[in-house]
């Protein structure tokens, strides 16, 4: 246990199983209560790591994590001087999930992001606390197919009079323009964005046209033009499907009058082929033996100038 300090403190109470992930200022374990008999979370400072930030920074999530009562949030269990104790969350992460399935069905992914935006409407309310660092590692989906959000390491309480964040954390590739600097202090549309981006990767980039517009409104540049908060998400998300099936009628519904228009020309050209060729026959009948007779006089009139010229070859009673 190379990251463990006064580690008789754990042993006393907590028996560490093994490594459940790591960071670049912490290590969490899956270990075991010894007094309550049941599964715990361990995230413990790296001895290399410790110093007045960090330290801070471990103040600031026990500190969040003390304000929050919500069944997707992980409970504080306990604080040490350099570690602190949570609930364990069985299951699998969305990052594992997406590796194994490389990307979800449109339906999956749509429940598991309304899941998302609960857990995200519930921490903008309570501050607001804005996450930072929503990506599929730190959601976990549960056994029973619930989504839990772990880690708030990155974090924050919103000030009305902040001018911007004291660090820039986030994680690239999630992470929104304003979690770079220099562009004011983070807030709950910050989080908006890495849930679009999140989306996004779930679904493999693959979705109706109508989804990807509420997935785009989430991930433009310029937080101005987002949704402004998650239950907004969440309204459009639940009227999406209607705007599916009405599309598609409109669309079967354009097909169909197409279809009706050839079908009406096919028909009516069925309709008319016996006048059609009855036509063309009494036309054939009438022109055939004026056209006859034409030929007669200009075979004849033929003739006449070969035999004049003596190049007529034949005799005189052919043509």
């Amino acid at each position: 246990m190379e990251y463990l300090k006064n580690e008789s403190i754990y042993r006393d109470r907590y028996r560490i199983l093994r490594k459940i992930g790591e960071g670049g200022s912490s290590v969490v374990y899956m270990a075991v209560d010894l007094e309550q008999n049941e599964p715990v979370s361990v995230k413990v400072l790296k001895e290399s790591s410790y110093g007045k930030r960090l330290a801070s920074d471990a103040d600031n999530e026990t500190e969040l994590l003390r304000r929050l009562d919500h069944p997707a949030i992980p409970e504080l269990v306990a604080v040490y001087e350099d570690a602190f104790v949570l609930e364990y969350v069985p299951g699998n992460s969305l990052e594992k999930v997406l590796k194994e399935k490389r990307r979800l069905p449109e339906k999956e992914a749509v429940a598991i992001g309304m899941e998302i935006l609960e857990v995200l409407e519930y921490l903008h309310r309570r501050g607001p606390v804005i996450y930072r660092d929503l990506k599929p590692a730190n959601i976990m989906i549960r056994p029973d197919g619930h989504v839990s959000l772990i880690d708030f390491g990155a974090a924050r309480l919103y000030s009305k009079d902040g001018a911007a964040d004291t660090l820039n954390l986030g994680t690239y590739g999630f992470a929104a323009p304003e979690q770079f600097g220099s562009l004011g202090q983070t807030d709950p549309r910050t989080d908006i964005y890495c849930f679009g981006k999140t989306m996004l990767l779930m679904l493999g980039g693959k979705c109706s046209p109508e989804l990807m517009q509420i997935i785009d409104k989430c991930t433009r540049p310029d937080r101005e033009d987002r949704f402004k908060s998650c239950s907004e998400i969440a309204a459009a998300l639940r009227k999406y499907p209607i705007l599916v099936l009405k599309n598609k009628a409109l669309k079967n519904l354009r097909l169909a009058v197409v279809a009706a228009a050839i079908a009406l020309v096919v028909t009516m050209g069925v309709a008319h082929y016996e006048t059609v060729v009855s036509y063309a026959a009494s036309d054939a009948e009438l022109r055939i033996p004026a056209v006859k007779e034409r030929l007669g006089y200009a075979g004849v009139r033929i003739r006449g100038l070969l035999e004049e010229k003596d190049l007529w070859p034949f005799g005189q009673d052919s043509f």
